[in-house]
């Protein structure tokens, strides 16, 4: 019976996860701290920029913003709400409201970067403030 359960008790852990769950890396308060804009030659690196553009993702699939999530502007421009939903890459925001397109969300190396429809890559960098 020892055995089973030594057995068992991995498989619990490992399949205990839902969706709930795989919301809990993007909920919190996000600051902007970076833009990525490349110029098309593959050289645009991340740029340091001061803004008070701040996102919190809520654990029911909502979030507020102090400037539009969908526009790659990095200003102000008073709170903004949405839905996000989580793909197998990471996030999603659709724009349907405001523009025809979605921007992406992933978490990486504790960063969240959104992703924005361009032609060449353009991203904002946030940093989770708590």
């Amino acid at each position: 019976m020892k055995k089973l359960l030594y057995i068992l008790l991995p498989v619990f852990l490992l399949t205990g996860c839902d969706k709930d769950e795989a919301t809990t890396g993007i909920v919190g308060e996000w600051k902007l701290i970076e833009v990525l804009s490349d110029p098309g030659d593959g050289s645009g690196r991340f740029r340091a920029v001061n803004s008070d553009k701040r996102i919190t993702f809520l654990e029911d699939g909502t979030y507020t913003s102090t400037g539009l999530v969908c526009s790659f502007s990095t200003d102000v421009v008073g709170m903004t709400n949405g839905t996000y939903t989580t793909t197998e890459t990471g996030y999603q925001i659709g724009c349907s409201e405001t523009l025809d397109h979605s921007v992406n969300l992933q978490i990486d190396s504790g960063f969240l970067i959104i992703s924005f429809p361009c032609i060449e890559p353009c991203l904002h960098k946030f940093r989770k403030t708590n």
